[in-house]
Protein backbone atom coordinates (compact mmCIF):
# COMPACT_ATOMS: atom_id res chain seq x y z
CA UNK A 1 0.00 0.00 0.00
CA UNK A 2 2.78 2.25 -0.94
CA UNK A 3 2.67 6.17 -2.73
CA UNK A 4 4.57 6.32 -5.89
CA UNK A 5 6.62 9.53 -6.22
CA UNK A 6 6.96 10.20 -2.54
CA UNK A 7 10.02 12.52 -1.68
CA UNK A 8 12.45 12.23 1.11
CA UNK A 9 10.86 15.81 2.82
CA UNK A 10 7.36 14.29 2.51
CA UNK A 11 8.24 10.69 4.03
CA UNK A 12 10.00 12.63 6.70
CA UNK A 13 7.03 14.75 7.86
CA UNK A 14 4.94 11.73 8.11
CA UNK A 15 6.97 10.24 10.11
CA UNK A 16 7.59 13.42 12.42
CA UNK A 17 3.36 14.12 12.14
CA UNK A 18 3.38 10.64 13.99
CA UNK A 19 6.22 10.89 16.43
CA UNK A 20 5.37 14.51 17.51
CA UNK A 21 1.92 13.77 19.05
CA UNK A 22 4.07 11.75 21.60
CA UNK A 23 4.66 15.28 22.75
CA UNK A 24 1.23 14.48 24.80
CA UNK A 25 3.16 12.76 27.31
CA UNK A 26 5.29 15.40 27.91
CA UNK A 27 3.13 18.24 27.32
CA UNK A 28 -0.53 17.68 27.12
CA UNK A 29 -2.21 19.59 24.55
CA UNK A 30 1.52 18.73 22.18
CA UNK A 31 -0.75 15.86 21.32
CA UNK A 32 -3.12 17.55 19.18
CA UNK A 33 -1.38 20.56 17.88
CA UNK A 34 1.64 19.04 16.20
CA UNK A 35 -0.27 17.24 13.94
CA UNK A 36 -2.70 19.67 13.75
CA UNK A 37 0.18 22.33 12.58
CA UNK A 38 1.26 19.98 10.05
CA UNK A 39 -1.70 18.96 8.44
CA UNK A 40 -1.86 22.69 8.22
CA UNK A 41 1.23 23.11 6.76
CA UNK A 42 0.84 20.16 4.10
CA UNK A 43 -2.79 19.85 3.55
CA UNK A 44 -2.56 21.75 -0.01
CA UNK A 45 1.26 20.63 -0.57
CA UNK A 46 1.05 16.56 -0.19
CA UNK A 47 -1.66 14.42 0.16
CA UNK A 48 0.52 12.06 1.65
CA UNK A 49 1.89 14.13 4.36
CA UNK A 50 -1.70 15.30 5.13
CA UNK A 51 -3.09 11.82 5.23
CA UNK A 52 -0.84 10.81 7.88
CA UNK A 53 -0.77 14.10 9.56
CA UNK A 54 -4.48 14.35 10.20
CA UNK A 55 -4.97 10.10 11.19
CA UNK A 56 -2.39 11.16 13.93
CA UNK A 57 -4.60 14.05 14.77
CA UNK A 58 -7.63 11.83 14.73
CA UNK A 59 -6.25 8.87 16.75
CA UNK A 60 -5.28 11.09 19.39
CA UNK A 61 -8.75 12.79 19.79
CA UNK A 62 -9.63 8.80 19.84
CA UNK A 63 -7.50 8.16 22.66
CA UNK A 64 -8.40 11.18 24.89
CA UNK A 65 -12.32 10.13 24.61
CA UNK A 66 -11.30 6.63 25.72
CA UNK A 67 -9.02 8.01 28.11
CA UNK A 68 -11.68 10.41 29.76
CA UNK A 69 -13.53 7.17 30.21
CA UNK A 70 -11.64 5.62 31.61
CA UNK A 71 -11.06 7.95 34.01
CA UNK A 72 -14.43 8.10 34.78
CA UNK A 73 -15.09 4.65 35.45
CA UNK A 74 -12.01 4.68 37.96
CA UNK A 75 -13.72 7.62 39.83
CA UNK A 76 -16.10 5.08 41.08
CA UNK A 77 -14.29 2.60 43.50
CA UNK A 78 -15.35 -1.24 41.94
CA UNK A 79 -14.66 -0.30 38.40
CA UNK A 80 -11.42 1.30 39.42
CA UNK A 81 -9.46 -2.20 39.11
CA UNK A 82 -10.40 -2.33 35.94
CA UNK A 83 -10.26 1.38 34.67
CA UNK A 84 -6.53 1.90 35.88
CA UNK A 85 -4.82 -0.94 34.32
CA UNK A 86 -6.83 -0.34 31.20
CA UNK A 87 -5.29 2.89 31.04
CA UNK A 88 -1.77 1.92 31.30
CA UNK A 89 -2.38 -0.60 28.47
CA UNK A 90 -3.99 1.70 26.42
CA UNK A 91 -0.87 3.97 26.63
CA UNK A 92 1.58 1.24 26.11
CA UNK A 93 -0.29 -0.19 23.33
CA UNK A 94 -0.88 3.29 21.42
CA UNK A 95 2.78 4.18 22.14
CA UNK A 96 3.75 1.09 19.99
CA UNK A 97 1.09 1.74 17.28
CA UNK A 98 1.93 5.44 16.82
CA UNK A 99 6.22 3.69 16.04
CA UNK A 100 4.56 1.48 14.29
CA UNK A 101 2.80 4.25 12.01
CA UNK A 102 5.76 6.72 11.88
CA UNK A 103 8.26 3.70 10.76
CA UNK A 104 5.14 3.10 8.01
CA UNK A 105 4.90 6.36 7.00
CA UNK A 106 8.71 7.00 6.43
CA UNK A 107 9.26 3.65 4.54
CA UNK A 108 6.77 5.43 1.85
CA UNK A 109 3.77 3.56 2.99
CA UNK A 110 0.09 4.80 3.31
CA UNK A 111 -0.63 2.88 7.07
CA UNK A 112 -3.65 3.62 8.15
CA UNK A 113 -4.83 3.45 12.07
CA UNK A 114 -7.63 1.36 13.00
CA UNK A 115 -10.70 3.21 13.02
CA UNK A 116 -9.71 6.44 11.80
CA UNK A 117 -7.79 5.92 9.09
CA UNK A 118 -10.61 5.45 6.54
CA UNK A 119 -11.76 8.83 8.01
CA UNK A 120 -8.44 10.35 7.26
CA UNK A 121 -8.35 9.26 3.79
CA UNK A 122 -11.69 10.50 2.47
CA UNK A 123 -11.17 13.57 3.91
CA UNK A 124 -7.86 14.04 1.97
CA UNK A 125 -9.44 12.24 -0.93
CA UNK A 126 -6.30 9.70 -1.31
Amino acid sequence: MGQAGVSDEERLWAMLAHLLALLGYVVWVGAYVAPLVVYLVYKDKSQFVAFHALQSLFFQLALLVVGAICVLLALTIVLACIAIPAIALISIGALAYIIVAAIRAYNGELFEYWLVGKWARQIVGI
